[in-house]
């Protein structure tokens, strides 16, 4: 997807949120049901969101 993104979007600014999860047992689909697997998807969305925090308030500045 960031592929695709830099490619019709190259001239918009934009920043990255959710880092990449490369264990293999986060792997998933969109068929995904374990709900486990999920909540630890989400927590780590929030992780990678906080990370980013500082960095994203500047450029919506």
């Amino acid at each position: 997807m960031n592929v695709l993104r830099n490619i019709l979007f190259k001239n918009v600014p934009t920043i990255r949120i959710s880092d990449s999860f490369v264990e293999p047992e986060m792997a998933t689909d969109l068929m995904e049901h374990d709900t486990q697997k999920l909540n630890r998807l989400i927590q780590k969305g929030r992780l990678s969101f906080a990370s980013h925090e500082t960095q994203l308030k500047e450029f919506l500045t």
